[in-house]
């Protein structure tokens, strides 16, 4: 037979402390000397110079060493004891919880406010018939009236809910009723909808038992504690718990956080998962819970039974209808006696003591509670504080804080002073490291982007360097430079992004390769930025992912032009690089790419960008023989606008001595002067070297001001491209929300998406409201007219929506083929959305048939495309241009 084989899991910690031993260290040291220079040294004594040399070094790295070892804690701590973690990383509440998800979830969530005991989440059932001969929608069947049964579908609607409530004494139904409405809401998963809110009825219980007591028992504490009992067993009251509660409890940190943070403290998941509606009341679970009460001896006889009148004789078993819980019924009725003697119970000295049994339930349930994580406590470090090794050294050497004794000689003080500069290198080194590790927190943090990641400090503490080292030696600009040619920041920063990213399993290694295949090598620093906008948003959308937007009783400022989106939205418009994920207008597109045909009758494309108001801010100045050629060209314009910092462009005008009388570069930017004396800009390419090439100039502003004007209307230029240049996003429409009005007797006309005939056949989904969502998305901006962007963003979308949820995903606009008569139909969907959504949040709709037509009508657009042209030399930028075929008409499902 094989052997079982025992695997271990890999260790977390991979260090092998050989860094914390002097010993070692020094031992290896002499071992590699010896190795490499026995032919010319044998002296390893420790009187050597040398060897005294290697022993102070080894030294320095086991402090490096012992400061590396630091917890956390200590090495991003820097004296603020109340930020230091959040100033750097997101905390466990922001990333372990998460919106109601399950069924569990959103019972805690119900239970959690305050009145009500328990909840329960149960599937709203709503049946619509398909009459598919006239390809109806209705939800009366007499809509099948005269049709025949090939004719005759009908589906039920998925992802609707109805929610039960197990409210507290003198706790109105009414009063809770929007409260659970907005949690809901605010919590909301795709596809799915609350319809209504009702309580939970009761099935009345008679109980009647003869129960032998103790002598010394409270006949009226025992029955309180009886009743209190089979109360609690019918519909057990659930106990809030603080967090350390639950870690004796044996939950782990994360077990306790999943889920949805609640207000009151926490669940356990187990008590809220028994806690369920009664199926049936079993007569020996009473008896035990009778026996389990302090000062019961027996029970001589018992019986349950339903309320009602005429029920039977008791049973052992009792079933409770669907739907209802068990209460104890007033008709129940407990004698007790004490040996062969009856006792007489004050039965309102019992309801005394069963209201002071529930006031103190009640207390005890919402009294305050402790949500603190155990956060650890931080102990500071100078983590970059460093002392020259010449500290180290004995005496005699001269190179310490003592120095030589005046009598030397000038020869042996010279001899000193270069033993210090030789000494300078290494303490340059260890100091470096020092200066690194004490940076930790900001080249590791997920909010911050280091504009340099190598760092280094002078080393000054005896205070004699300028005897042998230059006065700029101490000069910042010097210390940074140190390193400044081995810093590649952007690719160092993509690393440490990469690293933080692993560590939330999330990857953009598709969008970098797709951003450098379209744009090129330029685009590092955007990706850069897209990973780093991501790390720092995580903690908003990581508990939103599932959730829908909320639509309940919203303003019409939290409708439109906000983020009150799904976390779907949040995320793909993240990972996708999409700068805000808003739902807002995106319309009016700020690039404009149109054909012409040039002086030689070629058909070619040109673009330009307008800003809010359509004026035209910057023209391209050559002919493009392709839209995905003139994609790369704007892409690139736009980065490099972005990659000038404003502050250099401001500093720049500042320190101007007079108007310039010739051409002027300043960041991206090239200035002209017209022979009248105004001036304009154009945007060139810094990596084409030749300025006279047709490749240096990419686009012009054809606008010209007075020098005094002019550094501002460049200015203005540089904020909009930072602040207003924004034409992405995306509209997510749940198919479900645009199902008519449940009310039969309301006025509106009910208007229900259309249908195929194909629909109806059998194999096929007559359904199309359940779990599908349509995808809206403009067709126009530069980077979503191409295609390779596209096909990567459907695929996208594809993979982060539910599994359950299916997409059709269409890229609408208005065609640019040069005609201003044609019709936006972006512009027709978002007046449709935006006024169906102002109507869905109060309860109307009558915006729906309008929205509706609109939906039903989204057609894709796609580049105008060519037939493929066996002249051109390059095969790849030809074929992206080409027609594909099956591709141009209806949004992709």
């Amino acid at each position: 037979m094989p052997e079982n084989s025992t695997y271990s899991p890999l260790s977390k910690n991979i260090r092998s402390n050989d860094d914390l031993d002097y010993q070692f260290l020094r031992e290896k040291c002499i071992s590699l000397i010896q190795e490499m220079s026995r032919s010319l040294w044998t002296d390893y004594n420790t009187h050597d110079p040398g060897i005294t040399l290697l022993e102070i070094l080894s030294y320095a790295i086991t402090d490096l060493g012992y400061r590396l070892s630091l917890p956390v804690q200590d090495l991003i701590y820097s004296g603020d004891k109340r930020n230091f973690l959040t100033d750097h990383f997101h905390l466990a509440p922001d990333v372990l919880p998460c919106k109601a998800l399950t069924e569990l979830d959103y019972r805690m969530v119900f239970i959690d406010l305050k009145g009500v005991r328990n909840s329960w989440l149960k599937p709203y059932k709503k049946t619509v018939y398909a009459d598919c001969k006239n390809h109806v929608l209705s939800y009366e069947p007499e809509v099948w009236e005269g049709l025949g049964q090939k004719d005759r579908k009908s589906f039920e609607l998925k992802g609707l809910h109805h929610i039960l409530l197990d409210l507290e004494p003198g706790v109105s139904l009414e009063s809770i009723k929007r409260q659970v409405f907005r949690q809901y809401h605010a919590h909301r998963n795709l596809c799915e909808d609350l319809v209504e809110v009702t309580e939970v009825g009761t099935q009345e219980v008679q109980v009647c038992a003869l129960i032998d007591l103790a002598p010394e028992a409270d006949e009226e504490q025992v029955s309180a504690l009886i009743q209190w009992q089979i109360e609690q067993y019918f519909s057990p009251d659930l106990r809030f718990y603080s967090f350390q509660e639950m870690l004796e409890k044996g939950y782990t940190t994360d077990q306790i956080v999943e889920g949805p943070l609640l207000k009151h403290g926490f669940l356990d998941p187990r008590e809220v998962d028994k806690a369920n509606l009664r199926t049936e009341v079993r007569q020996s679970d009473i008896i035990q819970l009778i026996m389990n009460v302090a000062g019961v001896k027996a029970v001589r006889d018992i019986r349950i039974n339903n309320c009602e009148e005429g029920a039977g004789s008791g049973a052992w078993v009792l079933s409770i209808d669907p739907g209802k819980k068990p209460g104890l019924c007033a008709k129940s009725k407990f004698n007790f006696y004490k040996g062969l003697l009856p006792v007489n119970v004050d039965e309102q000295r019992v309801q005394t003591i069963k209201n002071g049994l529930t006031q103190d339930q009640y207390r005890n349930q919402y009294r305050e509670r402790s949500k603190n994580y155990p956060f650890p406590e931080p102990a500071f470090y100078a983590l970059d504080e460093f002392f020259s090794i010449r500290n180290d050294f004995p005496e005699v050497y001269g190179v310490g804080s003592i120095g030589l004794p005046e009598s030397a000689s000038a020869e042996r003080k010279t001899k000193a002073n270069q033993f210090k500069a030789y000494l300078t290198f290494f303490d340059q080194i260890l100091a470096s490291y020092f200066k690194h590790l004490s940076q930790v927190k900001s080249l590791l943090s997920v909010f911050t982007t280091s504009e340099r990641t190598y760092f280094s400090q002078s080393v000054t503490d005896i205070g004699d360097f300028g005897d042998f080292l230059p006065d700029f030696y101490t000069d910042t600009s010097f210390q940074e430079g140190l390193f400044s040619s081995f810093d590649r920041a952007t690719t160092r920063n993509q690393k440490f992004k990469d690293h933080l990213l692993a560590r939330f399993a999330e990857k953009f290694s598709d969008y970098a390769f797709l951003m450098k295949k379209i744009y090129g090598q330029g685009v590092d620093q955007q990706i850069l930025e897209t990973k780093a906008r991501f790390l720092g948003e995580y903690g908003k959308f990581s508990a939103n992912r599932a959730t829908a937007m909320n639509y309940f009783r919203q303003s019409q400022e939290n409708l439109w032009n906000t983020t009150n989106t799904s976390g779907f939205e949040k995320r793909v418009a993240l990972l996708a690089g999409i700068r805000r994920f808003m739902r807002k207008n995106l319309a009016r597109s700020f690039v404009e790419i149109y054909p012409l045909t040039n002086a030689q009758g070629d058909a070619v494309y040109r673009w330009r960008i307008r800003d809010q108001h359509r004026s035209v801010l910057l023209s391209a100045t050559e002919d493009y023989p392709s839209r995905s050629a003139a994609h790369r060209e704007i892409y690139l314009a736009i980065q490099l606008v972005k990659a000038s910092p404003r502050e250099s462009l401001v500093q720049y005008f500042q320190e101007l001595d007079g108007i310039p009388a010739e051409v002027f570069s300043v960041g991206c930017f090239r200035v002209t002067r017209s022979p009248s004396g105004r001036f304009s800009f154009s945007i060139v390419d810094p990596s084409v070297p030749d300025s006279e090439s047709p490749d240096y100039i990419i686009a012009s502003q054809y606008r010209y001001f007075s020098f005094s004007n002019f550094p501002a209307a460049l200015l203005a230029f540089k904020d909009f491209m930072d602040q207003e240049f924004d034409d992405e996003g995306m509209f997510l429409v749940e198919n479900l929300l645009t199902r008519p009005d449940f009310d039969s007797e309301s006025e509106e006309e009910k208007a229900f998406l259309p249908f195929c005939e194909e629909d109806c056949q059998p194999g096929s989904c007559l359904d199309p409201y359940s779990y599908r969502v349509t995808v809206v998305l403009p067709g126009n901006t530069f980077r979503f007219a191409d295609r390779d962007f596209r096909d990567y963003l459907e695929n996208l979308i594809r993979e982060e929506l539910p599994a359950h949820v299916l997409a059709k995903i269409c890229w609408i606009g208005k065609p640019q083929t040069g005609n201003p008569d044609q019709p936006d139909q972006l512009a027709e969907f978002e007046e449709a959305y935006r006024d169906f959504l102002f109507g869905l949040s109060q309860g109307s709709f009558s915006a729906h048939k309008a929205f509706i037509r609109i939906l039903s009508e989204l057609r894709s657009i796609y580049p105008t495309g060519t037939l493929y042209n066996c002249e051109k030399e390059d095969e790849s930028e030809a074929l992206r241009d080409t027609i594909i075929l099956g591709r141009t008409n209806l949004g992709t499902i």
